[in-house]
This record gives C-alpha cells, structure tokens and sequence, in this order.
C-alpha cells in the first residue's frame, strides 16, 4: 500500500510538471506559442473541411438513395395504372349525388339555320309619327272638272280716314332733304300722336301743303317719319301740314 501511495504521489508530481513545463511554454515562449496556435487553427479548418467534405458525400448518398426509392415507387404506381387500365366488370351504379354550383357561362355558339316563320301575331299599337318627309315631285295635271255654280259675292268697301297736322315753327329749306319725325304730328283730336299707325297694304296716303294736294313724287313717307327730298322750294313758317291716310276695309258677302 505504501508503495502504491508513493506512485500516485510521483505520478501527481510529474503530472504537475508537465502543467508548468507546458505554462512556462505557453507564457514564457511567446514565439512558440503563436507558431502551435497557428497550427492548430489550420489543423482545426483541415478538420472542419474533412468534416463538410463527408457530410456532402453523405447528403449525395442520401439524395441517390431517395431518388432510387422514387423511382421504384413510379414504376410501382406505373404498374398498378396499367393494370387499373383494363376495363373490369361495370359496378351497381350509385344513388345520385347532390347537384353542384352552376359553372360560369360559356361563349355563344355559331348560329343555327333560319327556322320557319311562326304565326304573326297581334298588331302592336300605333307608335308615334315620324318627321314629314321631303316634297315629292309634282304630278301631271289633272283634267278639268265641270265648272261649278257661279256665285257673284257682294262686296263692300268701308274707309276709315286720318288725318296728321303740323305747322313749321321756322322756314323748311326743301334745297336740301328734310324729315320730319311723326311725333312732330298731331290728330283730328289735336293730341300729339307717336307714329302714323294708319298707314298699311290697305291704305293710300294724300299730303296737302297749305291746303294745296302735292304730288306723290315730291315727298316719302312712312309710319316714323314724312321725307322730303331735295328740290327748289321752301316751305315758310306757320304752312299748315296735313297728312291724310285713307285705310280701306273689304267685307265680302256671299
């Protein structure tokens, strides 16, 4: 027993002296130390490298070995398909299943031939009348038609006379055209008028310069104003003016 305790205790020392041999190595030589770690790392990357090295080999044998057993199971399935292809015996047909959505609406087919006319039916109501069309061409005249009963209508002529007065405050000079507005005028009533209203198709008009008919030549007028154009005359101050407008009436009788 004692002998053993003597071995353990030499063993602990040498143990303990190779601790401090490798401490003095470590800490004492620097340069050694480096070159060691520099080692170490590369044999430590060396290692890791063999180490992808067989992983990839083994994922590569993994992968083979998974498409082998892919391929076996085609080639199963493929056997059991040409198998199923054979038609067998027809089974019990089955109660029928429960209608499903309607599918969306196809395109619209090429048309078919035009049938038979169907039996017309009733006539719809009148719609609304369309725009008078362009005038046709004039036909041909007719034959004359017996003349009829001759009716003489009896017609009478009502005149319904008005007179326009005015007297020139100053000389009119007639060398040159001179007008004279109608509010200048006055009624039989002596009341100023606006315009000469009588005057229409259906009249005739006679001017009387102190009291004397002039020619139709030598004056114009109309319902705003009498004109008179130039000529060789004065008309003095104080010349009464009259203006008469005779409106004829038609009534015919038959």
């Amino acid at each position: 027993m004692a002998a053993k305790r003597k071995y353990k205790c030499l063993k602990a020392k040498r143990k303990y002296k190779y601790t401090k041999r490798i401490k003095k190595i470590v800490f004492r030589k620097k340069p050694l130390c480096k070159r060691r770690l520099s080692m170490w790392c590369l044999l430590n990357r060396r290692k890791q490298n063999l180490q992808a090295a067989i992983d990839q080999q083994a994922l590569q044998a993994a992968i083979q070995e998974v498409k082998s057993e892919m391929k076996a199971e085609l080639d199963k399935w493929c056997e059991m398909q040409r198998s199923l292809s054979q038609p067998g015996i027809q089974g019990i047909s089955g109660p029928q299943g429960i209608q499903g959505i309607p599918g969306a609406r196809g395109e619209r087919g090429i048309d078919g031939s035009e049938g038979p006319p169907g039996i017309q039916g009733e006539i719809g109501p009148q719609g609304i009348q369309g725009e008078i069309g362009p005038q046709g061409i004039q036909g041909e005249i007719g034959p004359q038609g017996p003349p009829g009963p001759v009716v003489i209508p009896e017609v009478t002529v009502s005149p319904a006379t008005n007179r326009y007065f005015y007297q020139p405050e100053t000389d009119l000079d007639l060398t040159m055209s001179v007008t004279i507005p109608a509010s200048f005028f006055t009624n039989d009533l002596g009341a100023p008028v606006a315009d000469f209203s009588a005057l229409d198709p259906n009249s005739f008009n006679n001017l009387y310069i102190n009291g004397i008919l002039q020619p139709g030549n030598s004056y114009d007028v109309n319902p705003t104003s009498l004109l008179f154009p130039a000529q060789s005359t004065i008309i003095y101050a104080g010349t009464p003016i009259v203006l008469e407008a005779v409106q004829l009436t038609a009534n015919v009788t038959v």
